[in-house]
């Protein structure tokens, strides 16, 4: 295989993978980088159409990635009930993803909910016991789930370290998961929670 060959596989591959991303930035961009290399390789074999389309698609995806850019997202936190027909609905649509990652009575053993709202539209759910201790109250998260569209670290982020007012304004100073699945862990780390090697437990201490 001579690199006029590599060239063209590793564009196609970078591409296939550009679409299974589940961030629309992510698809940007990957998709953008395997055009390039698509120009490259339509030069080097004077596939001329080829080159025309790849660098449409570039501009096209850098324009989408610009005006996504210019987009300042709005969060916002609503707490519920159990009861909620909302509540009920998205855990009705979204039950097997959920039961897999947080089991399926994760609802029930937990005391509060709220949903996660990303520019109006309902981005996931957090579902939470609290117990007071002398430092203020421990949230234990029962769940903590962002739907695919939304599932780009931004609605952890803004929750969980640009803004915790929803935390504080209940006393809350620390947050425990015990026993995340496998799939979770790599997100709680990028939030800030640590394992307690000695219980397994994840903990996140909120700063004053």
């Amino acid at each position: 295989m001579d690199i006029t060959q590599l060239l063209g596989y590793s564009a196609s591959f970078i591409i296939f993978i550009s679409l299974m991303m589940k961030s629309i930035i992510k698809l940007r961009i990957l998709n953008a980088l395997g055009c390039l290399l698509f120009v490259i390789f339509a030069f080097k074999t004077n596939s001329w159409p080829a080159v025309v389309m790849n660098i449409g698609i570039v501009f096209i995806d850098m324009y989408y990635f610009y005006k996504m850019m210019q987009i300042k997202d709005n969060f916002e936190i609503l707490e519920v009930g159990k009861n909620n027909e909302v509540v009920r609905y998205f855990f009705e649509k979204n039950k097997q993803e959920l039961a897999t990652l947080f089991g399926s009575n994760a609802l029930n053993k937990s005391e509060k909910i709220a949903l996660y709202f990303r520019n109006n539209d309902i981005a996931g759910v957090v579902a939470y016991t609290v117990k007071d201790v002398p430092a203020g109250k421990i949230a234990t998260l029962l769940i903590d789930f962002v739907v695919i569209k939304y599932r780009d670290l931004a609605v952890g982020k803004h929750f969980f370290i640009d803004d915790l007012s929803f935390w504080k304004r209940q006393g809350i100073t620390t947050f425990t998961i015990e026993q995340p699945a496998n799939a979770h862990i790599h997100y709680l780390k990028q939030l800030g929670f640590t394992c307690n090697n000695d219980t397994g437990i994840w903990i996140k201490v909120l700063n004053s």
